[in-house]
């Protein structure tokens, strides 16, 4: 004869297999949306400042406007130069995915240079910023690796509604560390007719910091 199947014994029994069952299937369907919902690394736009502040929300919102509509996510990351530890940021974040950096005439290290920015023609440099663009010390072996975003002798700088390239020293003075220079990723892949890439939007964007 049969047993007949008891259903409340079993669940009692076995509650915990179901409940385990269930958790797995939240998780899997989290990482899924995660994959599918989140922004590829083509339609990401990475900036990285060493500036001594940044007005990132103004940034932000100004970059929002001017950028592409391929470009679903802006990060930016803002330190001062001064901070303790700001180099091993450069290298272990700047370095690994940054589109557009701007940073003081220090980096202007032929070295530095050759290695995390990504070199133009003077001539192109004219096109995308006008012909009063200075690349000064950012020029290494005829080609320019950056463009002079502020002049520490004049104290005159792009985008300074959002990017403060001072700091106040202890006689209540402002100081800058140097110049400062924009710089675009070598390994960004968002640099257009630089690479031969659709992909513009570091040139549209550093441009509408260059025109703040």
């Amino acid at each position: 004869m049969n047993k007949k199947f008891d259903l409340l014994s079993f669940l009692t029994k076995y509650w915990w297999y179901y409940v385990l069952w269930t958790l797995l299937v939240i998780f899997v369907w989290e990482i899924a949306f995660t994959i599918i919902t989140q922004p590829k690394e083509k339609e990401s736009v990475y900036l990285f400042l060493g500036v001594e502040d940044a007005g990132t929300d103004e940034m932000y919102a100004h970059l929002e406007a001017a950028k592409p509509n391929y470009v679903r996510h802006l990060d930016i990351t803002a330190y001062s130069t001064r901070i303790t530890g700001f180099d091993y940021l450069f290298v272990t974040r700047g370095q690994l995915q940054t589109d557009i950096f701007v940073l003081p005439e220090s980096y202007c290290d032929p070295s530095v240079m050759t290695s995390t920015f990504y070199p133009m023609d003077l001539n192109t440099v004219k096109e995308l910023f006008g012909e009063d663009a200075d690349c000064d010390k950012a020029v290494c072996d005829g080609k320019a690796y950056g463009v002079k975003i502020y002049d520490e002798g004049t104290n005159v700088g792009r985008a300074t509604t959002y990017l403060t390239y001072t700091y106040t020293d202890n006689n209540g003075g402002n100081q800058a560390v140097g110049d400062y220079y924009l710089f675009f990723g070598k390994k960004s892949v968002h640099l257009g007719k630089l690479t031969g890439s659709d992909n513009n939007g570091a040139l549209i964007l550093a441009q509408a910091i260059w025109n703040k």
